[in-house]
């Protein structure tokens, strides 16, 4: 698991919004999206005891979404939280 200090790059999920992590935080998995003016949270999961749910959280916020996306994205996340 990586230390407080490591910096991760936010994971793209479209042009406006983006996955951050959160390695050491309850809700380690924030679903963000960018406005013109700011950002706010669309969903937050604890992705370290529940992972097995990524992807009907996934699905519901993004219903064009598929699985290979999913499982793609998964692969990068979990290269962070194990």
């Amino acid at each position: 698991m990586p230390i407080t200090d490591t910096n991760i790059e936010a994971i793209p999920l479209s042009t406006d919004t983006y996955i951050i992590l959160h390695p050491e935080a309850n809700y380690d998995l924030e679903v963000c999206r960018q406005a013109t003016t700011s950002t706010y949270t669309i969903g937050k999961m604890n992705y370290k005891y529940h992972h097995d749910t990524f992807a009907s959280f996934v699905f519901k916020l993004f219903p064009e979404i598929t699985l290979l996306e999913i499982h793609n994205l998964q692969k990068v996340i979990n290269r962070y939280i194990p």
